[in-house]
């Protein structure tokens, strides 16, 4: 399995990078994956309002893990993945093999697995958290969407892409050609991926089985207490009385807004960011199973073989064999 780790927050520097570790080259703001590698192409395209897209529409011989390192530069992109895959046996939520549209932030690690001979077509949005506030500061809606942006939430994370969106996208994968005509082309479909991506957010969390009651101060608290939970996976999980000194509220209180606004109860939610983290450092193949199993947490490696089986339905150990 071949690794990508990047930490470029400009799209233009990120597909020279992927030109150099496929062994291809740009020409214009395009490469063509080489066909020891598999088939297909990754485009850069600068649009005029300051957003940056990549449209990536190809299908790798090789197991592929992209990782995207954290860093301080706080962008956002808006990512949407069309992927074709033969097994839908399987209802894994954490599958990354699905069709959906995510949000993620540079401030944070991410990782996508391109499974070889898969079909992948990803469009990504890169938006500057400039550009986002001031976009944002001139709609109405933004006391919900700025709570979403604050949070890693697991319950509006991920959306899945219905047939509207992968209309839109078809059509972005259509124009071809290096000409204005068709970066406007695009430039209007992005904003239409933007548009629709946020108004359905809105609708979702404002809706009343998702409507969260919490003051202000509440919520910022609860965002300490967020990275509190996840900050070291090496030592046990905070107990929920010193969460909830944290937060300044009773342990009651906490279960509850937390439920509310991360979707899951406290330790759920901890112990699906940890084994998450589990994947992605076994993914890489840099690590055995006991490292992994030690560095969040497992001194009984049986223990942890269990609790990644549970969590997805593969033993630790299955993510080693896929050279």
């Amino acid at each position: 399995m071949q690794t990508f780790e990047y930490t470029h927050t400009n799209f233009e520097e990120l597909l020279k990078y992927f030109a150099k570790n496929f062994n291809s080259k740009v020409k214009g703001n395009k490469i063509i994956i080489p066909e020891d590698k598999g088939n297909g192409y990754i485009k850069y395209i600068s649009l005029a309002n300051s957003l940056q897209v990549l449209i990536s529409n190809y299908t790798l011989k090789q197991d592929t893990l992209f990782q995207r390192k954290k860093t301080q530069d706080a962008f956002f992109i808006l990512r949407f993945e069309d992927i074709s895959i033969e097994d839908t046996s399987k209802n894994n939520e954490d599958d990354q093999s699905k069709s959906i549209a995510v949000l993620t932030s540079t401030k944070f690690d991410w990782m996508f697995y391109a499974k070889e001979n898969t079909p992948v077509r990803t469009i990504n949005i890169l938006l500057s958290k400039q550009w986002l506030d001031n976009f944002l500061d001139t709609e109405k809606r933004t006391e919900y969407i700025k709570k979403y942006l604050s949070l890693k939430i697991s319950s509006f994370n991920y959306e899945s892409l219905d047939s509207e969106y992968k209309r839109i996208m078809n059509e972005m994968m259509q124009c071809n050609d290096d000409t204005p005509f068709e970066h406007l082309a695009i430039a209007n479909r992005a904003m239409l991926l933007f548009e629709r991506f946020f108004t359905r957010i809105y609708n979702k969390i404002n809706n009343e089985t998702h409507q969260v009651k919490v003051s202000e101060d509440d919520f910022q608290r609860l965002v300490i207490v967020e990275a509190e939970l996840v900050k070291d996976f090496s030592e046990p999980a905070p107990g929920i009385p010193k969460l909830a000194r944290m937060a300044a509220m009773s342990s009651s209180k906490l279960k509850m807004i937390f439920r509310d606004i991360y979707g899951l109860p406290i330790y759920q939610y901890y112990q699906k960011h940890r084994m998450n983290k589990a994947k992605a450092m076994l993914l890489s193949q840099k690590y055995t199973v006991r490292e992994v199993g030690e560095s969040i947490g497992y001194s009984n490696l049986s223990n942890f073989a269990k609790a990644f089986k549970k969590s997805f339905d593969q033993l630790p150990s299955d993510l080693l064999h896929m050279d």
